[in-house]
């Protein structure tokens, strides 16, 4: 069964997101990188992903034609006092057209 001791919630969790495709039109960004609630020391806002946190966005989506690829690095940045162990976890994206 799974210790609830042992749960590491989203804010410890941030990243910097890449737009690795070129755009066509240049309206596809990368996301703002994202900092856990433990500074990463970048500035980057300290809410982890825990909320709308954006991979990417595009300022006009009909314009772009076309598939873009996307990756971003993750950092789990946890206190020091966390219990040791295996622990597992899920990330879901969604996909929403704002227009």
């Amino acid at each position: 069964a799974d210790d609830p001791a042992k749960t590491i919630g989203p804010e410890y969790l941030g990243w910097k997101p890449h737009l690795i495709s070129d755009s066509s039109t240049g309206a596809v960004a990368a996301g703002e990188p994202v900092s856990s609630v433990v500074s990463d020391g970048t500035g980057a806002p300290e809410v982890g992903l825990k909320g709308q946190e954006l991979l990417v966005s595009s300022a006009n989506s009909a314009d772009e034609i076309g598939t873009s690829q996307v990756n971003a690095d993750l950092a789990l940045r946890t206190p020091a006092d966390v219990a040791a162990g295996e622990y597992h976890s899920t990330i879901t994206l969604s996909l929403f057209n704002q227009s």
